[in-house]
């Protein structure tokens, strides 16, 4: 039997590991030791573990300048903190030297399940790569202008369209530094360009729907379900953006996860619907048409003649009127004759 010596970091994390196979270990700061600690407060000779004669290991603090604490031991919570002079260890214990601590564990000790790679780890991996993120990040960039530039009659301005590509690189870039910094403190792992690439790729996706969105209301006029299609597209999205967020920068469980990448987008969402649909209106005047110019190779369906569609007009766009209202002017008129009669 061993003893499994595991130095912590700040979040409580293994930073490294050390087999005590020998009678005696010593720890401290001096290069001499079995366990070097990088730490200002330590001794260069701080504490030493020691095999005893009945086989158990001993803690023993050798005068340091701070000494050595016990912290707790993570398999018995009934352990409470206390300062050291020499002390059995038991499986388990978290001791403090300086500021660092360690963990003390038994090489007999039982050890969770491995936990099942999940089928995106692949995925992930593979849009780490700093040359994709980059690419795709470009990509987002060239496509604005193209937009903007094939996508209006007017004039190009420059000074316009990169102060849009621009704005959309830096919030592409923010959007991946704050989760790579999230991820950073959480987990130690920032995989920043991972966040990179997942959100110019789902810029990408957006970009391409706008144009399809585009051509559809070209074709039909879609008018106020336009919106509301761009809400469903968001919809899927923005979830599946939060949840590849949640999964590379945090440890929560599967459930939160989808907890938080469901509930926070569509309460967003949500109240962007609600506005769309309260803006809905039973009857426009003004029928709602596409005005974009485009080219007629662009429309896929059968265009209706000019002659048909005047002669279908008045089913469209006239409003019938009831006879009420009709001779309402009739009577405000031959009241006006009588009246004017009377006076002359």
């Amino acid at each position: 039997m061993a003893l499994i010596i595991e130095e912590l970091n700040r979040a409580q994390r293994v930073h490294a590991r050390y087999r005590m196979d020998g009678a005696r270990y010593t720890l401290g700061r001096g290069y001499q030791n079995d366990v070097i600690v990088e730490d200002a407060h330590a001794d260069a000779a701080h504490a030493e573990i020691h095999r005893g004669d009945d086989g158990c290991y001993y803690l023993r603090d050798l005068n340091s300048v701070n000494g050595t604490q016990l912290l707790g031991n993570c398999r018995d919570k009934s352990v409470k903190g206390a300062d050291i002079n020499e002390r059995l260890i038991t499986s388990g214990d978290k001791i403090q030297l300086g500021k660092t601590h360690f963990r003390l564990t038994d090489s007999e000790a039982a050890i969770a399940p491995a936990v099942p790679l999940h089928s995106v780890e692949n995925l992930f991996e593979r849009l780490s790569h700093p040359a994709l993120g980059i690419g795709l990040l470009l990509a987002v960039a060239a496509s604005f202008l193209l937009i903007s530039y094939f996508g209006s009659a007017r004039a190009f301005q420059w000074n316009i369209a990169l102060n849009l590509v621009a704005g959309t690189a830096v919030g592409l870039l923010g959007y991946a530094a704050a989760w790579a910094f999230i991820g950073r403190v959480v987990r130690h792992e920032t995989q920043f360009f991972a966040h990179l690439t997942i959100a110019a790729l789902a810029a990408l996706v957006y970009l391409g729907w706008e144009r399809i969105s585009g051509l559809l209301d070209f074709n039909f006029s879609l008018g106020h379900t336009l919106p509301l299609l761009n809400l469903v597209v968001l919809a899927v999205l923005l979830p599946a953006m939060l949840w590849c967020a949640c999964y590379l920068a945090t440890n929560i469980t599967p459930r939160w996860r989808w907890a938080v990448a469901l509930l926070v987008p569509f309460s967003f969402l949500g109240l962007e619907l609600a506005d769309q649909v309260g803006n809905i209106r039973d009857f426009n005047e003004i029928p709602d048409i596409s005005t974009e110019l485009k080219h007629d190779n662009l429309m896929f369906r059968t265009p209706q003649p000019m002659e048909q569609f005047l002669a279908n007009s008045p089913e469209l766009f006239d409003i019938p009127i009831d006879k009420d209202e009709k001779t309402a002017p009739a009577k405000e008129e031959s009241a006006g004759d009588n009246s004017a009669e009377e006076k002359s």
